[in-house]
């Protein structure tokens, strides 16, 4: 992965865990994240009794507004947590930028992109640490598993001992001198995983080469735009497929009527809604967590109530509620196949394209 120190965990999520407790994310702090992720992203955050400081997505990818982050960022911002979403990396070198400015440590949520890159620098490895997932969603699988990588090594070793029990990876502490618990690995999700990392490099090259092969054909189809890119070297995984829908080009056809009748010639797309519901900002753990004993104990009522105020985000606010609306495949699979299956996904996109006045 290019970085000097790999902790195996027993999930994505813990991973994450470990990355916010060793940095000292604990009561009264703040981190900075967006609410277009899977609910882990933020159950770590309110689990360290700290409040995640939601920031609007970009409208043209769904990732985190980096433009947006620096706003964000108080006394109370202990860290920053973007997300590089189901293969498609954030605005991660702006996002350090801005973190280094203010000399906040960044943990990359990588845990649905193993292997994408910007500008030749895999995604989980720009920032203080980076979380990987094995869960079996992902690209590299092995039930369930996790990952954390990083460079620094006394913050490594902390997240080693973190994840087994406050063991010192070195052994030069005896005991159990760091905190801890148990989130290794077991050695059967080990075994998986070793299997099917000799198998993912070379499904890694098929899901590039079908991947950027759907990408160039589905941009001559009018009203559809697959998912923009951050820098020219930014090398997506295509866990999923991601392009914007531009109805006034289909007789006004929703995003769903059009994904259903793609469906229907058997190919996995999904449209018109998001993978995770409305948003983490709407999600009612929130107000669990607010008003739990920890939450009322760290933060004043003057905090809380503002920020009960913040989670009002008009970008993603108005795409749940029906704008910009998308298209999805789930490449994870259907890109493994051979240049036939593509040239389908294809075939029937432009079928559904060209006969859309009977779904009027």
């Amino acid at each position: 992965m290019g970085v000097r120190h790999c902790v195996l965990t027993n999930g994505g999520t813990t991973a994450l865990s470990a990355s916010l407790h060793c940095l000292g994310v604990g009561p009264g702090d703040e981190v900075i994240t967006t609410p277009n992720t899977f609910i882990a992203t933020i159950n770590v955050i309110c689990n360290a009794h700290a409040l995640p400081v939601f920031v609007d997505i970009d409208p043209d990818t769904g990732s985190i507004n980096a433009d947006l982050v620096e706003d964000a960022i108080t006394e109370y911002t202990k860290a920053i947590l973007p997300v590089h979403l189901a293969g498609f990396p954030a605005d991660i070198e702006k996002i350090i930028s801005v973190a280094d400015k203010h000399e906040i440590p960044v943990v990359e949520d990588a845990c649905q992109s193993v292997f994408a890159e910007v500008n030749n620098k895999k995604v989980g490895t720009f920032g203080k640490t980076g979380c990987i997932s094995f869960q079996e969603w992902k690209s590299l699988v092995c039930g369930e598993g996790g990952a954390l990588l990083g460079n620094d090594e006394e913050l490594m070793r902390r997240c080693a001992a973190f994840v087994n029990n406050g063991r010192d990876p070195k052994g030069t502490r005896r005991g159990y001198p760091y905190p801890g618990s148990n989130h290794r690995m077991t050695e059967f999700q080990a075994a998986v995983l070793t299997e099917q990392f000799k198998r993912f490099k070379k499904q890694d090259e098929i899901r590039q080469r079908n991947g950027k092969y759907l990408e160039r054909e589905l941009a001559g189809i009018p009203g559809i735009e697959p998912r923009e890119r951050y820098s020219e070297k930014t090398r997506f995984t295509y866990v999923t497929f991601e392009m914007d829908y531009d109805k006034k080009y289909f007789n006004n056809v929703p995003a769903s009527r059009f994904a259903k009748a793609l469906r229907a010639e058997g190919i996995p797309v999904s449209g018109g809604e998001r993978r995770y519901s409305n948003g983490c900002h709407k999600e009612g753990m929130l107000e669990e967590h607010i008003n739990s004993q920890a939450f009322r104990k760290s933060f004043s009522k003057a905090r809380l109530k503002k920020y009960r105020e913040s989670l009002q985000l008009p970008i993603i606010d108005n795409i749940s509620a029906g704008g910009n609306e998308k298209l999805s495949i789930e490449g994870k699979i259907a890109f493994l196949g051979p240049k036939k299956d593509i040239d389908d996904i294809l075939e029937s996109f432009i079928k559904v394209a060209e006969n859309i006045d009977k779904l009027t």
